[in-house]
């Protein structure tokens, strides 16, 4: 398992590739709000065996989850993925304790600023598309430097974009 805390002492929380250890403490990350608001409503197992079986997805090279640990305990999961030039982050769940507390905006950031080491590959440009009902992603998310692009005809979702100036 690859843990990347004592590898950048000065990064905030550890960030750990998935594995089935982790399964029990992502499945408490998904109360009622946060499997309303991800495609996880079926739970964190079935969403995760869905993607990693595609043909298309090589886990480390277009496809990262990421288990967001702090002092030990497991504070949020990502899930990231790579096309066309673009990352887009596809569900990120912070546990409901920790919620409404800038952690969310503080682990997005660092993403975003150590993505190098985190996942192997600089992101310049990344995309988020947020439910309109959930607020408090889109404040974490613009606080991070993502801006709203545009709302889905259907009106379901809306998307964030963040493009880093080189």
């Amino acid at each position: 398992e690859k843990s990347l805390k004592g590898f950048c002492a000065y990064m905030e929380f550890m960030w750990n590739d998935y594995n089935e250890t982790h399964l029990k403490s992502i499945e408490k990350l998904l109360d009622k709000s946060a499997r309303r608001s991800t495609g996880m409503d079926d739970g964190f197992k079935e969403y995760y065996d869905y993607w990693i079986n595609e043909p298309e997805t090589k886990y480390g090279e277009n496809f990262w989850v990421k288990v967001i640990s702090a002092d030990s305990k497991t504070i949020g999961i990502m899930v990231i993925g790579y096309a066309e030039d673009s990352f887009l982050i596809s569900e990120y769940v912070i546990a409901p304790k920790m919620r409404g507390k800038g952690i969310g905006t503080k682990a997005l950031k660092e993403l975003l600023n150590e993505s190098q080491a985190i996942i192997g590959k600089k992101i310049h440009r990344a995309e988020a598309v947020i439910y309109p009902s959930n607020t408090a992603s889109q404040k974490a998310f613009e606080k991070a430097g993502f801006k709203y692009y545009h709302t889905y005809e259907d009106g379901d979702a809306m998307e964030y974009i963040y493009e880093q100036r080189i």
